[in-house]
């Protein structure tokens, strides 16, 4: 009885969310080694620490440490950091101290991002520099530009171990908006490629209805735990993944739209595999974005602001509909590597 197994397996899969490894992720400690122009330094931080989380109650200790380059003990400072993030004034050059301090943490290998404030393209200033190695290098004319912020969390999170992002955005206000952007993005992409997967046993009529409900709780399960994300990205305590409930009002229509229009899709095989990979992609990023939208200002979509967004999400998703299923139709296409004989050749 196949309905009956995939549908109670999709319910016990909803009802035991585990959040546990969410938390702890959440609570991780972070720590960023800076260096550099002490008045640059003081503005990047003001930017990374800007005051709107929506949990004013969240306290979480200040990852950024500070120390002038050329009298950083950098065996003591940097080991126990994650990263480094060195911020230079181009119109200032380097003292011999401050380049051998560079050498020193060069030699380290610290996942370091290099932020050269007052030049659009690093030539202008790199050949004075040593070599770094593990580096991401950043140019930014001016850190008051109002891409300068987006700029430099995009780049801390490129030396940043992807196990700390989400600790560093709780931590730091200004990492939020390119964290909550990119989770959005991996989320959806990952539901629409899940989709393609699934889709293609519910083009036998026999099996879509029990695919299709698995389908939608196992999508669900992950949209979950995506806002429990935004929320703890936003300062919200760990425990009240419990509250979460309290937003569905909020991301309601979001979710209403998604499981409609993918349950029609996954219905109706003449319709075919596309279009429920771009409803699939449509609907989590809606729902994300709704989200992530009232965690970071309290702001509740206008039903004229969510045909908006789900415009622009249908249209999103059928370009990442198309390049995902041309991506899997290329790999389905390879020839397959000639298999190894393990026992090597056999004897006549």
């Amino acid at each position: 009885m196949p309905f009956r197994n995939d549908l109670g397996v999709a319910f016990q899969t909803l009802r035991e969310i585990d959040v546990s490894a969410i938390r702890d992720e959440c609570e991780r400690p972070v720590a960023i080694a800076c260096f550099g122009a002490h008045a640059l330094w003081t503005r990047a931080s003001a930017l990374l620490r800007e005051e709107g989380a929506l949990y004013a109650g969240a306290v979480t200790p200040n990852p950024l440490f500070y120390r002038p380059l050329a009298a950083a003990t950098f065996e003591d400072w940097c080991l126990p950091a994650d990263m480094a993030l060195v911020v230079l004034d181009a119109r200032i050059p380097l003292t011999a101290a401050e380049s051998v301090a560079l050498t020193r943490l060069a030699e380290l290998a610290l996942p370091t991002t290099l932020v050269i404030v007052g030049v659009a393209r690093s030539a202008e200033y790199l050949p004075s520099l040593p070599h770094l190695a593990r580096t991401h290098v950043l140019t930014l004319p001016d850190l008051d530009a109002p891409s300068a912020l987006d700029a430099l969390a995009a780049a801390i999170f490129e030396s940043l171990p992807a196990d700390k992002h989400l600790a560093a955005a709780r931590a730091l206000p200004g990492l939020r908006e390119v964290y909550s952007r990119e989770l959005v993005g991996s989320v959806s992409f990952a539901n629409a490629s899940y989709a393609l997967v699934s889709a293609i046993p519910e083009q036998i009529p026999l099996l879509a209805v029990p695919f299709a409900i698995a389908d939608i709780v196992v999508l669900t399960k992950n949209q979950a735990l995506m806002v429990y994300r935004l929320a703890l990205a936003h300062g919200a305590a760990p425990e009240d993944h419990a509250r979460l409930g309290e937003i569905i009002p909020v991301i309601g229509g979001g979710f209403i739209w998604r499981q409609i229009a993918r349950t029609l899709v996954s219905l109706v095989p003449l319709w075919g595999i596309l279009p429920k990979v771009a409803v699939s992609y449509a609907g989590t990023y809606v729902t994300g974005v709704t989200a992530w939208r009232w965690f970071a200002t309290r702001e509740q979509l206008s039903p004229r602001r969510l045909r908006e967004l789900s415009a622009e999400a249908l249209r999103l998703g059928r370009e990442q509909a198309q390049a995902i299923v041309e991506s899997f139709n290329q790999r389905k296409a390879m020839p397959a590597p000639p298999r190894a004989n393990p026992g090597g050749s056999r004897r006549s």
